[in-house]
C-alpha cells in the first residue's frame, strides 16, 4: 500500500498487515508490476526481506510442513516471457532469503522449505482488456478443483487444519503477536 492516504512515515501497519496476511494464508497472492522485477523498492523487497524475517522469528515454522502458497502476480506483462520474469525474480528471492537473519535453526534452509512459489502474468487492462480478461480467467481456474493438479492452488488441509470455532481466536492472537513484536516498528 504506497498511496498518499496511508501518509510517508506509516509502514509500521503495512509490515504488520503483510506479516499477517503471510502467517494466516494458505495462499497469499503478491500483485506486483511486471516492470518491476529486478528492482529494490519497486519490487517490495524490503517489505518481503522484513515480513520473511520476522516470520521465521514469531511463527517458527516447520520445513516441509505444509506450505504456504506465495502466488506472485505479474501485472501489465511486457514482452519479457513469463520464464524469464520467474527465473529473475526466483534468483532475488533467493539472493534476499540468504541476507536474512535468521534463527539458528533456519541457518541452511531455503526459501521454498516453507513456501510453494507460484507464479501468473496479466496483460495491462487497459491496453489488451480482452487478453487481461482471458488471462484473469486461467487464473481464476487455478483456485478450483477442475484445476490441473500441477496448476491448481488449492492444497488439502490435512493435519494442522484449524476448526472453524478456532480461526477467530487463533487470528486475534497472532495479530496480537504481531502487534507487540518491535522489529515491525522500525522507520521506512
Amino acid at each position: 500500500s504506497d498511496g498518499r492516504e496511508r501518509g510517508e512515515d506509516d509502514t509500521s501497519f503495512e509490515r504488520q498487515s503483510a506479516l499477517f496476511a503471510l502467517a494466516t494464508s494458505d495462499i497469499l497472492m503478491i500483485n506486483m508490476w511486471a516492470k518491476d522485477v529486478g528492482r529494490e523498492t519497486g519490487a517490495g523487497k524490503p517489505l518481503l526481506k522484513t515480513i520473511f524475517q520476522v516470520n521465521l522469528k514469531l511463527f517458527q515454522p516447520t520445513s516441509g510442513a505444509k506450505k504456504t502458497v506465495l502466488m506472485f502476480v505479474f501485472r501489465d506483462r511486457t514482452k519479457t516471457p513469463l520464464e524469464k520474469l520467474k527465473e529473475t525474480w526466483e534468483a532475488d528471492l533467493d539472493e534476499m532469503w540468504a541476507g536474512l537473519a535468521k534463527p539458528a535453526a533456519y541457518e541452511a534452509s531455503r526459501l521454498q522449505d516453507f513456501f510453494d512459489l507460484q507464479y501468473a502474468a496479466l496483460s495491462n487492462y487497459e491496453d489488451r482488456p480482452e487478453d487481461f480478461a482471458a488471462e484473469s480467467i486461467v487464473l481464476r481456474k487455478r483456485f478450483t478443483r477442475d484445476a490441473p493438479e500441477d496448476e491448481s492452488l488449492l492444497r488439502d488441509g490435512g493435519a494442522g487444519k484449524l476448526p472453524g470455532q478456532a480461526l477467530a481466536l487463533s487470528m486475534v492472537k497472532v495479530w496480537e503477536v504481531i502487534k507487540e513484536n518491535k522489529d515491525l516498528n522500525l522507520p521506512a
